[in-house]
């Protein structure tokens, strides 16, 4: 009984994750609103790791929470705050964050508490990978399965 169970709740992820690929080649990936113009085009689709575009910055310009803490206090990474939203090309508070700190985050803080923009999330990418960093991204997966199907 908990082998069919398994069996079940496998097609069931392997079914979303193609479904969500069907949606994410269709519509191709958003522009991520506050990423700085690293990538030219600020979308999360360009290197190995920031394909995670993370709300960071609420509309007044202060830093969202995740939970308790902000994104900098939780992953422990220097403040470059300001270099979300800076280009008035890209105005907006979301970034182009690492699979690592992704995943780092939803073990700390739950998925509930964080902050994605499923349409401008490489989720494709995302999904085909098990880790970033050294880091186990299954965490990541699992809340992209939540939050963006």
């Amino acid at each position: 009984m908990l082998r069919d169970a398994m069996r079940a709740a496998r097609s069931m992820l392997v079914a979303s994750v193609l479904a969500l690929a069907a949606v994410q080649t269709a519509h191709g990936i958003g522009v991520c609103p506050g990423e700085g113009p690293r990538y030219g085009d600020y979308k999360c689709n360009h290197d190995g790791t920031h394909r995670v575009c993370a709300k960071l910055k609420d509309g007044s310009g202060g830093k969202v929470l995740w939970g308790d803490a902000d994104f900098w206090h939780l992953t422990g990474q220097p403040d470059w705050s300001s270099s979300v939203g800076s280009d008035s090309a890209n105005p907006g508070g979301d970034w182009c964050i690492c699979m690592w700190a992704t995943a780092s985050l939803i073990s700390k803080v739950g998925c509930d508490n964080v902050h994605i923009d499923c349409s401008a999330t490489d989720v494709d990418y995302v999904m085909s990978k098990y880790n970033d960093g050294g880091v186990d991204i299954a965490p990541a997966k699992a809340c992209l399965i939540k939050k963006c199907l």
